[in-house]
């Protein structure tokens, strides 16, 4: 996924690495002419999922899984969304608050374009403490309080949906500041040192990513690839929980702390766009 390319920069003489926008109908496209452009996929966690249940990706045998749901999340690395700013025009660490003050700090604003970590981070604007923002984001007066919030700064937001497409918003000067991947603009410092832009290791969003396998691969390489992906040497990854990332001060997506038995947040914030024309 783009974004992540310099942590799988060692392998690129042993194999073909391609990057690709991390979309589900981008992957839906690529799989239905019934052949694998690639052996090893990397994908948010939350697409990993959708693409599993639509039948693109393998899953394990059910005879490894304690439970009957599906899972197709050979290896997870754990990544984190958190705010970044052009250190050039904003000389201090701002907060999520400040993130929503045009007034005083005027830019445009970058967002992952995700249920999860929009109105998370709405909240976390809004006073909400990291620790209650799941709880209050499951609640139907928690999740208008959100979208509440989320409109007062839509007219600035710009969004994006791969972590690379964040790293070049603050590189163009597109944005005043964005949210971001912790390990995507790490690896995108390191490429553009002279890149003038900062990160915070507080009030984070927890952002799994995985490594999943095609549903149109042989049977035969298969094996061979979860060996690959089994293998030690194979996750180059470093942690994106530094010291300096503190463990209550990430917020983290609960899988059952919905309370929608028929519409999901993603479903509402689906909408919300299509209704404000984002």
């Amino acid at each position: 996924m783009n974004g992540y390319q310099l942590y799988l920069k060692k392998y690129s003489q042993k194999y073909r690495i391609i990057t690709w926008d991390g979309h589900l109908s981008t992957l839906q496209k690529a799989l239905s002419q019934n052949k694998s452009p690639v052996d090893i996929l990397l994908l948010n966690e939350k697409i990993a999922e959708q693409a599993c249940n639509l039948g693109l990706l393998i899953a394990f045998p059910e005879d490894l899984l304690s439970s009957n749901d599906k899972q197709c999340n050979f290896q997870t690395i754990t990544d984190h969304i958190t705010l970044a700013w052009d250190t050039d025009k904003v000389h201090f660490n701002p907060t999520w608050k400040d993130f929503w003050n045009i007034t005083q700090y005027p830019g445009k604003r970058g967002l992952q374009k995700d249920a999860f970590s929009a109105l998370s981070i709405a909240l976390l604007a809004d006073d909400v403490p990291f620790d209650e923002v799941t709880e209050v984001l499951s609640t139907p007066t928690g999740i208008l309080r959100a979208f509440k919030k989320l409109n007062q700064l839509r007219p600035y937001i710009v969004w994006w949906t791969t972590p690379n497409e964040a790293n070049f918003l603050l590189h163009k000067n597109q944005v005043l500041m964005t949210s971001g991947s912790i390990l995507s603009i790490s690896a995108f410092q390191k490429q553009y040192p002279l890149s003038h832009f900062q990160y915070q290791y507080k009030n984070t969003i927890e952002n799994p990513i995985v490594f999943s396998i095609p549903a149109t691969i042989p049977t035969q390489r298969i094996k061979l690839i979860n060996s690959l992906l089994q293998h030690p040497s194979f996750l180059s990854f470093p942690s994106a929980d530094p010291k300096q990332i503190m463990q209550e001060t990430i917020v983290k997506e609960e899988t059952n702390s919905f309370q929608q038995p028929t519409v999901s947040l993603d479903d509402i914030f689906d909408e919300w766009l299509v209704l404000t024309k984002q």
